[in-house]
């Protein structure tokens, strides 16, 4: 599987002195601030599906919702 957002994680990989693996594993683990729900990034991939979900007939019932594709990170605040 590649890696998503290849440039992003080369760029903390080197700010932590590891693979670019290992940055994702420690970021995104489940005691990080910066780890959601699935454990890893969200790549562009998937959000360009949510929004072709939204943007297609199929969402039909999608009215004034906000949708969230952050893996689950839990951490938003709403008003």
């Amino acid at each position: 599987m590649a890696l998503p957002m290849p440039r992003l994680l080369a760029a903390r990989a080197k700010e932590l002195g590891v693979a670019p693996e290992e940055a994702e594993r420690r970021d995104f683990a489940p005691d990080s601030p910066r780890g959601n729900s699935i454990c890893r990034m969200v790549d562009a991939a998937e959000i360009a599906s949510v929004a072709v979900f939204l943007a297609s007939e199929r969402a039909w019932a999608v009215c004034g919702e906000l949708v969230v594709a952050n893996g689950g990170a839990g951490r938003s605040v709403y008003y």
